[in-house]
């Protein structure tokens, strides 16, 4: 595999190798003022120490690059090691003022445009305190540079006053720099709770609201995904219909809120015979079963045949058979019907459903409590 300057499979490195080497443009950037400044002879150290500078500044942003790209940084609470960026390159900035004899913009922009990369990551406490080590540096390299003797002349005066600018600019960065950090921390933070609710509510639309079971439309997305597995794989496949016998005699006999009783006990009856045998060992329960409309069920059975389906149903049928329910209106013995149906090659769900609810037509017309599996 071609190696990738930045790499394509990791959103976040990619975004610090970009920075990473944004920042090395902005040393390239300046090469050519600096150049013309050494050219004018306006910088002591001339071109030898210019080339010399091009050197630190090439092994300097290559080792951050290296570190980078090469993930040695990620155990570290500054992957991206902004703040060691922006300190040497406000270090090579101060090296450079030393040696400058008049145009100090060069050494003013660099700084700045090295406090700029802080804008989006720096806190104001980081700020401040990256501020505070430019002074003193500063400040340094100012007592180098000037004799005392000298400092009551026109140059050092005007040095100052490029120090009073570095200080109410960088402090400016700081507040600005902070204010929008905490704006793009409450940004992510309302994002997280926008994604935690849509999340929610997609969990919402495909439950029952009465049993807690996934509804209708997850099931028929269920099924969609094992029409797909078994067009691609040749995967097979069950539905299973299941139905309460004399359910409609339960809300007569009761009342509604009685019924409802009977229809949580038996989601939750049937739901924890599925976690505990293995529906023909694959597949989540929790997604496959639920609740068809009504006192019908629908469970879909993944990898099952028709000997396979017919098991696991009447293995969820003695468990419904042998226990009654417990209701408000006292122990209600409940049982139900199913109609199983194996997909086809080449079938539509519809179908498939269509032939899964004859079988549980013919479960009825046979006394109900009962399972029949589709022709």
């Amino acid at each position: 595999m071609a190696y990738s300057l930045i790499p394509p499979d990791d959103r976040g490195l990619a975004t610090r190798v970009k920075r990473q080497l944004m920042g090395f443009m902005s040393y390239l950037m300046y090469l050519l003022p600096l150049a013309y400044a050494v050219d004018q002879g306006w910088v002591r150290f001339g071109h030898a120490g210019l080339v010399l500078l091009i050197g630190a500044a090439l092994a300097i942003n290559i080792g951050f690059y290296v570190a980078i790209r090469g993930r040695y940084t990620q155990r570290f609470a500054d992957p991206s090691l902004m703040v060691a960026q922006v300190a040497i390159a406000g270090l090579v900035a101060l090296v450079i003022g030393y040696y400058i004899d008049g145009p100090m913009v060069i050494v003013l922009a660099l700084i700045f445009t090295a406090f700029f990369f802080g804008v989006f990551s720096f806190s104001r406490r980081q700020y401040l305190a990256l501020t505070a080590a430019v002074a003193l540096g500063y400040m340094v390299m100012l007592a180098l540079k000037y004799e005392p003797s000298q400092r009551s002349g026109e140059a050092f005066q005007l040095e100052l006053l490029h120090f009073l600018i570095l200080i109410l600019v960088l402090l400016w960065m700081s507040l600005l720099g902070s204010y929008i950090v905490r704006l793009r921390t409450s940004l992510a933070d309302k994002q997280g709770a926008l994604t935690t609710a849509l999340e929610r509510l997609k969990e919402l639309a495909s439950r029952d609201e009465l049993t807690g079971l996934h509804n209708r439309r997850h099931l028929m997305d269920t099924l969609g995904q094992q029409q797909d597995r078994a067009r691609r794989f040749g995967e097979p496949f069950a539905v299973c219909i299941l139905d309460l016998d004399h359910f409609k005699h339960i809300n007569d006999a009761h009342g509604h809120g009685v019924g409802d009783e009977a229809l949580r006990a038996f989601s939750e009856r049937i739901g924890s015979q599925l976690r505990r045998m293995d529906v023909i060992g694959r597949g989540d329960s929790g997604s496959t079963f639920g609740r068809y409309g009504g006192e019908e069920f629908l469970l879909v059975l993944p990898y099952a045949d028709e000997a396979s389906a017919r098991a696991a149903a009447e293995r969820l049928r003695a468990a419904v058979h042998a226990t009654p329910f417990d209701t408000s209106a006292g122990a209600l013995p409940i049982t139900f019907s199913v109609g199983i149906a194996c997909h086809r090659t080449g079938e539509s769900l519809d179908a498939l459903l269509k032939r899964a609810d004859e079988a549980l037509y013919r479960a009825k017309a046979a006394g109900r409590d009962c399972v029949e599996v589709a022709a």
